[in-house]
């Protein structure tokens, strides 16, 4: 028998979602490269927050994510999909925020030496990873259909917004050794389509979902109006 068959891992979130820890969403090997990275262990450990809360995080989320520039004058090098990014992005899929606290991430104004851009994006990839079960046509409790409106408009919303964001590419993952790491530009309108259309992103999978489908509005929308157009057509026509 191998020595380690039976090892228990020690980075298992106690939350729990879909009948599973919240912590599972991501693959165990990911998981292990996140909590055995320097970034997560000095900044993201439960010691090191001083309080395994959401309160704690949001220190660490603003300054990392929200702010151009540090104290020091110094610019923060923000990377969607980078270590930190998805370091952040685990701890917050362990603490499993609630509504009020997600709907307060999206709706942050930026001012001053403060911008939202990355933290939203954060948002979006982390609603789209932890809560692809949703279904918005059973009957859910209140929570879960506060959860699925929330979602569904913010990702319509910013697949109508095209502001620039740093990223590695969608469908490379930072902790890969064959990957040489170059850096993109994308919009937000791209993360948007990708986080709708495609089954992983970095590395990390994302669960078949029902709740993502905003194009179908715009596709009924534009059907109705050319049917409408048939109609007048041939009324001009008789």
């Amino acid at each position: 028998m191998a020595i380690n068959e039976f090892q228990v891992e020690s980075h298992i979130s106690s939350k729990q979602l879909n009948n599973q820890s919240v912590s599972l969403i991501v693959p165990r090997l990911t998981r292990d490269k996140i909590h055995n990275s320097m970034y997560y262990k000095v900044n993201l450990s439960n010691e090191s927050l001083r309080g395994n809360t959401m309160v704690e995080l949001l220190k660490v989320i603003v300054g990392t994510l929200g702010t151009s520039r540090g104290q020091d004058g110094h610019l923060h090098m923000v990377v969607l999909g980078g270590v930190e990014f998805k370091c952040i992005l685990m701890k917050l899929i362990e603490i499993r925020p609630n509504f009020e606290q997600l709907n307060f991430l999206l709706n942050v104004k930026n001012a001053n030496n403060f911008n939202s851009k990355y933290i939203i994006a954060l948002i979006l990839v982390y609603a789209r990873l932890q809560y692809y079960y949703l279904n918005d046509k059973n009957n859910n409790d209140n929570d879960e259909d506060n959860l699925i409106k929330l979602f569904k408009v913010q990702l319509y919303k910013y697949s109508q917004q095209y502001f620039k964001l740093k990223s590695f590419p969608l469908q490379k993952d930072c902790f890969a050794h064959s990957y040489n790491q170059e850096l993109c530009i994308i919009h937000v309108d791209e993360l948007v389509d990708w986080l709708v259309t495609q089954d992983h992103i970095w590395g990390m999978p994302l669960g078949k979902c029902q709740w993502n489908k905003i194009y179908d509005s715009d596709e009924e929308s534009s059907s109705s109006e050319s049917e409408s157009e048939d109609e007048s057509d041939t009324g001009s026509e008789s």
